[in-house]
């Protein structure tokens, strides 16, 4: 077959295809974010991020600059920069008289197209009044983050219903619509015993005042099924299709065995936007019955009803083969819904590659709405002859077909190339995909004396020999410091963001951080002609049939994929063709008179394309048998005729 792949490569000298760019141009480094630089030190840790599609990013945080930690928020405006000065969104009230105001943590941010934004964070202000314990605060901009609201208050989300409670953790996802949704950790039925509680509201954004209209009254607890206050549900995690599916899944410490229920992973469904949920949360995992350990799930969804969760077990699945028999170590599990999270795949899949004793950490998941599904971990060889256990290396496995398969399962991709395998800590990996197919991946690494930010991408949906040969340093070198709590955010338009705390401050010694920001563009624009998408862009064919989405293009991108990509040969004149294409394209549509002649010369190539994508191996092998004996025939009889 490979013989067959070269006779069509070389028919197939102009044919179109996608375009891509050869790398990521970041900032020519890293920016500060909590502004003013003061003479003062200040500890501004644990930031979040968020970005909308017309280029403002917002980063919150929490930062002591005030005294007691606050939460700030900063925008970065197009074409002007971050503000001068971060702006300090917690209020502080209401609360009782005379006592103090809260520490505010642990914040996070949502925002949409139209200048709306949201944070959340945990706050302790009835603690420090005596009162009650750590609650749950909103407070929302409709300006890209310069004013918040409401004015002089800050928003409660949790109650103290049925009983005080302490909330923590909150995670926050919204829509185009004033739609938020806030799931979070509470105590209030048992002191100790955490379990997952939700609240949505929508912001209805009128005049002359804006008001909040909830879904629920009050909040609803998710972890359905059993007794509320008997089982811990922790780590629970939040995605949304912005179309009024919500979904929420946790680690889940329930065991009846009487009735058939264990430990393992949970997950949730509200299709209207969380005002009604299942009344018996889903377990998604297989694990086999047992003593065993099933940690830090992980979500993302589409807008096309799939549904895809990730998290670390150490049971094992000895039913599908030795290979796959718990060893004490964690490993990398995942499960799919194709129906809005209504049922799940009977099966869960193993991720990372079995028959290997590793120790897995940080699970990561990505999705796209076409199906590409990428999902990256931290990972050692945790056996005496293959170095130092506590050595963890990033590695990838994806999907192209939703879920249904994994391609990297029998040999996982390797992130952290810019180092030799077990000679660093690569921990906390982060992944994202976009819908061009660009995949990108970021992590903090100890392969020098601090823990800094790496970077990876690749412009093929993952797949293997498509990612950087040497990995990217994000964080600036001088002063040294411990780069730690990244986040990453992108579009699709090819821009990727990433913002960290950072300890590198020379101004005093001690627990002092600041919040640094960087961002990259995958540079796919300038490779278009007039009138083309990013993501739809081809070259010659598009010129000449003057449309991406033409079938014939179509077909030739098709080609492309099953034909070119598949082998070294195509994936070379592939790599030579992005070099070389554009000009002659660009030639191509500014002088339309040859658009036609061309389409009469491109006619045999897509024929031959149409009969690569159409015909079986033994088809093939008849097609170019006849072709030479055709040309056989013509030439003896040229040679009879002369």
């Amino acid at each position: 077959m490979q013989v067959l792949n070269i006779f069509f490569l070389l028919t197939t000298f102009i044919l179109s295809l996608f375009s891509a760019a050869q790398a990521v141009d970041f900032d020519a480094r890293d920016s500060r974010v909590d502004l003013p630089i003061l003479m003062v030190p200040n500890n501004a840790v644990t930031p979040h991020m968020s970005a909308d599609k017309n280029g403002h990013i917002y980063v919150t945080w929490s930062d002591n600059k005030g005294g007691s930690p606050s939460i700030y928020t900063n925008t970065f405006f197009p074409g002007r920069g971050w503000l001068p000065d971060s702006i300090p969104i917690t209020t502080g009230y209401p609360r009782p008289q005379g006592s103090e105001i809260g520490n505010a943590i642990s914040p996070q941010v949502c925002s949409d197209n139209s200048g709306h934004v949201y944070v959340v964070w945990v706050d302790d202000r009835a603690v420090k009044a005596k009162t009650g314990k750590r609650d749950i605060y909103l407070r929302y901009s409709k300006d890209y983050g310069l004013t918040w609201y409401h004015d002089f208050i800050d928003e409660r989300i949790d109650s103290d219903n049925p009983a005080i409670g302490d909330s923590i953790n909150p995670q926050i996802t919204c829509n185009e619509d004033g739609n938020v949704y806030v799931v979070w950790q509470d105590d209030r039925n048992n002191a100790g015993i955490y379990e997952v509680y939700f609240r949505s509201l929508q912001i209805r954004f009128a005049k002359p005042a804006d008001y909040i209209q909830y879904y629920q009254y009050p909040e609803v607890k998710l972890n359905t099924g059993v007794t509320a206050g008997r089982y811990n549900a922790i780590y629970s995690m939040i995605s949304t299709d912005r179309n009024g599916h919500v979904y929420v899944v946790w680690e889940d410490k329930r065991n009846v065995p009487e009735e058939d229920i264990y430990p393992g992973i949970y997950f949730n469904v509200s299709k209207d936007h969380g005002s009604t949920w299942l009344q018996t949360a889903t377990r998604i995992d297989s694990a086999p019955i047992g003593f065993y350990d099933s940690r830090l799930p992980v979500i993302s969804s589409d807008s096309n009803g799939y549904v895809y969760a990730a998290w670390t077990d150490n049971a094992g699945r000895p039913t599908r083969g030795d290979e796959f028999a718990g060893d004490g170590t964690l490993d990398v599990y995942f499960n799919r819904s194709v129906d809005y999270g209504v049922t799940w795949d009977k099966e869960d899949k193993r991720i990372d590659t079995p028959a290997q004793r590793v120790d897995v950490r940080h699970a990561a998941i990505g999705s796209n709405d076409k199906g590409v599904v990428c999902i990256v971990w931290s990972s050692n060889f945790d056996d005496s002859s293959s170095g130092n256990k506590d050595h963890f290396n990033i590695y990838f496995n994806h999907s192209e077909n939703r879920g249904s398969t994994f391609l990297d399962s029998k040999s996982n991709i390797r992130l952290d190339t810019g180092v030799q395998p077990e000679k660093t800590s690569a921990l906390a990996p982060l992944v994202q995909v976009d819908n061009i197919g660009n995949v990108y991946a970021v992590w903090v690494d100890k392969r020098e004396s601090t823990y800094d930010i790496f970077f990876n991408f690749s412009i093929e949906k993952g797949q293997k020999d498509t990612w950087q040969d040497s990995d990217i340093r994000l964080d600036y070198p001088n002063p040294p410091g411990d780069s730690i709590n990244h986040r990453m955010t992108i579009d699709n338009t090819g821009n990727v963001y990433v913002v960290w705390q950072d300890d590198r401050s020379a101004l005093a010694e001690g627990d002092y951080n600041n919040i640094y920001f960087i961002s990259g563009f995958l540079d796919i624009e300038r490779l278009l002609i007039s009138g083309q998408r990013v993501g739809e862009a081809c070259f010659i064919a598009t010129a000449v049939y003057g449309n991406p989405f033409d079938p014939r293009v179509k077909l030739l991108r098709e080609f492309r994929d099953r034909h070119l990509m598949s082998n070294r040969f195509g994936k070379w004149f592939v790599s030579l063709y992005y070099r070389f294409s554009p000009p002659a394209a660009d030639f191509i549509s500014e002088n339309s008179y040859l658009k036609a002649p061309l389409r009469i010369a491109l006619l045999p190539v897509v024929g031959i394309a149409a009969l690569a994508m159409h015909t079986t191996n033994i088809q093939k092998v008849m097609l170019i048998l006849l072709i030479l004996c055709v040309l056989t025939t013509a030439w003896a009889f040229w040679q009879r005729l002369h």
